[in-house]
């Protein structure tokens, strides 16, 4: 069977080994041989489609197809994912993998995020993107429910030496932007490359007077030592400075209209433009370092400090007034009278995060096994004011632009929080009689944070465990069980001014992969369990409580075939069942926000002759089930409707160098709501943007 499918967009070890941009294409029939260098997170090489879990690798050239320009749209047509549940934000990744948050990660080490201290993904100066669905503390220890999410940045690899893109990208919103990407030699024989990535961008955001500004810059140098030691050094510097989003819309006027039967524009703005503002300053240097021993044993260590400065003003609205179950009134109820408020942040974030660890493989007549044994630690320390309630002020929704330009002062304590985990692990995976694939791991962690404000600390020390088993059929028929852990303690203090309690997470996963003799592509079936204990609930004003235990479980299905060697497909089909407790009934309670089905399917095509000779034709078409609102809010588990947008790309190789590429998402530019809490939030408007890339 031809590999030329998983070669290129399934397989991460390729697309980390070469940028496919720059790269021949060729074909590669034995993936196993393949050798993953810097930034994976999978440690022991293991190519997605066969790893017993759902993992996947996003390709640099996917990336462009798609136009990705936010890291929260990358899963638009993979299964699993729910996309911007609180809409096309100027500066905020939005999204839920199996009805739940993911941890995100750059280049194989795990980042922090706290409030407005949340890392800034520049998606140009990416080459990879590795993704594993439910619950993992196998990898980075400490994790969110929903899996992880790691992005892999350009690296100088020697083939790409003296080669380099400009891109240049104008689009509605007064979207415009420009990349230059270029790789050095900066020795003889090239063992010593430099890669410089750089980029600037703006965009005015869905609603009225938003908008995002940003720079990006990224040197990589890279040293072969020998041809058994290799050294990189990544740094990193990204600035975004705007008029933050304020997507939080009353229910009434949205989900259900006004009693004149009118809605909300999805432009008002309900902040405050006038004095609302962001500046985000980040800050990145690390290095990567490895080291072939011989006979099959190998060191890895990567170190990475990040820096993160945020100066943050945004308007909000919430309800004025209250039942006496706390649920809100309508504002036609009260004279369409609110209350405005305005949150602050101003702090700064600085982590360091340390992974080194060891490989050993052994291979004889019956058995190929690799064994990963190593340690890791993270330590976090946030220092900032924030203020929920920095102004407050009535407000009629009428005629709400009256309220901007006032001006606010922070109240307030500052907040002075640090978090350390230490972690030990040991990974082991064997491929046995060429047929069967068994993995296990156990690792331990110490984790403990302290609120300094508050003289509050909470420790925590955990064990997870995970197993798997893939069996390789005939007839490229690859079934799978897994099971797996992950523990968590959220950074920060709950409504009532106390540090969280760890959150743990158990998974089952069954599922098949499939790759056809009689078609070149993969097909992938999963099914999972998971249950949550202690996650985190938001409550009818605005503070966070941890009483509730999810229970969660789906299925998935996803396809991504070469009908022809023109013609590719792909599908994405997913169900989730998400639901809590209802502590004083028994009542199992549906979650806000989680579509039951969602479905996606994508095609295009590429002509290879005559007057169309490299031209590129594609659609897209997303369809969102509907999901509910949270129980206790104005209209109490009522459902919010469903939605279907089209997506087209028209893709045109002027010569082998120049591209010319234009991509619309929501074509028809439907009005649609992405979710709603207690509060509700449009989707995103129709996007359009053209760019112009020169490769050289």
């Amino acid at each position: 069977m031809k590999k030329t499918f998983v070669y290129s967009a399934l397989t991460s070890a390729v697309i980390l080994a070469m940028n496919s941009a720059y790269a021949n294409e060729q074909k590669v029939e034995e993936l196993d041989e393949i050798t993953v260098t810097g930034g994976s997170m999978f440690r022991m090489g293991e190519v997605p489609v066969y790893q017993a879990k759902s993992a996947v690798a996003i390709t640099r050239e996917d990336l462009d197809k798609q136009d990705v320009l936010k890291a929260d749209e990358i899963g638009r047509y993979q299964a699993g994912f729910t996309n911007q549940i609180y809409g096309s934000d100027t500066n905020t990744n939005w999204f839920r993998v199996r009805g739940a948050e993911v941890t995100q990660a750059i280049n194989g080490l795990p980042t922090f995020s706290y409030g407005f201290f949340t890392p800034q993904v520049e998606t140009f100066g990416l080459e990879a993107i590795e993704i594993t669905k439910g619950a993992d503390s196998m990898t980075f220890g400490a994790a969110q429910a929903g899996g992880l999410i790691n992005y892999v940045t350009k690296r100088p690899h020697k083939e790409q030496v003296g080669k380099g893109e400009v891109k240049l990208t104008a689009g509605n919103k007064n979207q415009y932007g420009i990349g230059v990407d270029y790789t050095a030699g900066l020795n003889a024989d090239d063992s010593v490359r430099l890669r410089s990535v750089l980029s600037y961008g703006t965009r005015d955001g869905d609603w009225d007077k938003t908008k995002n500004e940003t720079f990006y810059i990224a040197p990589t140098l890279e040293w072969d030592i020998s041809d058994r030691t290799h050294l990189t050094i990544l740094a990193s510097y990204q600035r975004d400075h705007g008029i933050p989003s304020s997507n939080f819309y009353p229910q009434e006027g949205t989900l259900r209209s006004l009693p004149n039967g009118s809605y909300y524009s999805r432009n008002v703005n309900f902040g405050d433009p006038l004095n609302d503002k962001e500046t985000n300053r980040q800050y990145r240097i690390g290095y990567e370092f490895n080291h072939d021993f011989a006979n099959g044993l190998k060191g890895y260590s990567s170190y990475s400090y990040s820096h993160i400065q945020n100066n943050h003003r945004g308007g909000y609205i919430f309800p004025s007034a209250y039942t006496t179950t706390y649920a809100p009134v309508a504002p036609s109820a009260n004279n369409y009278m609110v209350s405005g408020n305005t949150v602050y942040n101003n702090g700064k974030m600085i982590t360091h995060t340390l992974d080194n660890h060891l490989n050993w493989e052994y291979e004889n007549t019956w058995l190929k096994n690799t064994l990963s044994i190593g340690m890791d630690y993270r330590h976090a320390k946030v220092d900032a004011l924030y203020s929920q309630y920095a102004l407050a002020y009535s407000a009629n929704l009428a005629n709400y632009h009256q309220n901007w330009g006032q001006s606010a002062t922070p109240i307030g304590t500052p907040t002075h929080i640090k978090t350390r985990q230490l972690g030990l692990y040991l990974q082991n995976q064997a491929r046995i009689a060429e047929k069967y694939v068994l993995g296990f791991g156990i690792r331990h962690d110490k984790a403990k944070q302290n609120e300094y404000t508050s003289s509050q600390t909470v420790k925590n020390n955990h064990t997870s465990y995970s197993g798997s088993l893939m069996y390789e059929a005939p007839y490229g028929i690859n079934p799978y069980f897994s099971y797996s852990e992950s523990f968590n303690i959220p950074v920060g203090l709950s409504g009532n001014e106390r540090l969280y309690d760890p959150q743990i997470t158990r998974q089952y996963e069954l599922g098949v992969k499939y790759l056809p003799t009689w078609l070149d592509g993969v097909i992938t079936i999963a099914g999972f369990r998971a249950k949550d204990n202690g996650a985190l609930k938001m409550n009818g004003v605005g503070t966070t409580t941890q009483d509730d235990n999810v229970y969660r479980k789906g299925f998935e299905l996803q396809a991504d075939v070469n009908i022809t060697p023109n013609w590719n497909l792909t599908l994405a089909y997913t169900y989730t069942k998400s639901e809590t407790k209802d502590k004083a009934t028994g009542e199992k309670v549906r979650r806000p926000s989680i579509p039951t089905n969602v479905f996606a399917l994508r095609t295009d095509y590429t002509f290879n002759e005559g007057a169309l000779n490299g031209l590129t034709l594609g659609a897209g078409l997303r369809y969102n089930d509907h999901s509910v609102t949270s129980k206790g809010s104005l209209y109490s588990h009522t459902q919010v409707p469903s939605y279907t947008v089209v997506d087209l790309i028209a893709r045109y190789a002027i010569t082998p160098n120049w591209i010319a590429q234009v991509n619309i998402d929501n074509v028809g530019n439907r009005r649609y709501i992405a979710s709603c809490d207690y509060y509700c939030y449009y989707g995103q408007e129709r996007k359009m943007n053209a760019s112009l890339t020169y490769k050289f």
